[in-house]
């Protein structure tokens, strides 16, 4: 088991990807994988059968290889400058596999203690859009996305509100939630008015659980719109992760309508995000 840091060769995002996942792998003890997933250049172009277009898609190849060695070589530079300095013997390796990042992230995904990927991955038409929203809403694994700025431990607080997404979240997140120690779990107390039937939406319920498990954890309502308090509460703690259930209606309603989930995305100074669906 790792933690997985997803890389796209962009100096800068790759970098507080690398110190987030590093500070997570660290908190862990366990090893970090710098993960660049590129696909095959020959698959990127189209077959043609004519004579003339044989030497256009040999240079397109080229070309194509050439980028790629750049983007691999930003990427682990990236990768090593971080663990140099930061690593302090835990065991790092950067790995590059042959094939489609969405499909390479949700295989690494699934026996990773986090996969991390950087806070533009949440934007579309960024390099690790497509295999953001593949590992969270396709392979509905769970996802780490890293802040705005690296990360430093700090408190945890869990957007409660029964949901299945929201239980996934916690149980997939529960090493984390158990390393970081911290722990406020924020529920808007109308949910539970309102949602009463949904299995574990009583206030104490989720806090009893933990203490089960052995986290301490202490309770605040949430008052108005649940992404602007979350925000809010996040500030005044100093928290630097929020575990939360991802996309409680379709994707196509988030984004005609908003919801708590993009809200969250889009923040501009949102700590780092544990999601699962």
């Amino acid at each position: 088991m790792s933690v997985i840091a997803m890389l796209q060769g962009t100096p800068e995002v790759d970098t507080v990807t690398t110190q987030s996942a590093l500070a997570i792998a660290r908190r862990l003890n366990v090893p970090l994988t710098g993960l660049c997933a590129l696909p095959d250049p020959q698959t990127a172009l189209m077959v043609v059968s004519t004579p003339e277009s044989a030497g256009m898609s040999a240079a397109a190849a080229t070309n194509i290889i050439e980028l790629q060695q750049e983007l691999l070589a930003k990427a682990e530079q990236a990768f090593r400058d971080v663990v140099t300095m930061g690593a302090h013997g835990l065991d790092c390796s950067f790995v590059h596999q042959v094939g489609i990042a969405e499909y390479a992230a949700a295989s690494a995904a699934t026996l990773s203690e986090a996969i991390v990927f950087p806070r533009s991955a949440a934007k579309t038409g960024e390099p690790l859009s497509l295999a953001f929203d593949y590992v969270l809403m396709d392979a509905r694994l769970p996802v780490f996305l890293s802040g705005n700025k690296p990360f430093e431990p700090g408190a945890v607080i869990i957007g409660w509100d029964g949901s299945n997404g929201a239980s996934r979240a916690v149980r997939f997140h529960s090493h984390l939630i158990r390393a970081f120690g911290d722990v406020v779990i924020a529920q808007n107390r109308k949910d539970a008015e309102r949602d009463g039937a949904r299995p574990g939406i009583a206030p104490g319920s989720l806090e009893d659980w933990l203490n089960r498990k052995g986290v301490k954890a202490r309770s605040e309502s949430l008052e108005g719109e649940v992404s602007s308090a979350l925000m809010a509460l996040a500030s005044g703690v100093g928290a630097s992760l929020i575990v939360a259930g991802a996309y409680g209606h379709s994707r196509l309603g988030e984004r005609l309508f908003g919801g708590t989930t993009r809200r969250l995305l889009t923040a501009a100074d949102s700590p780092a995000l544990a999601l699962a669906r």
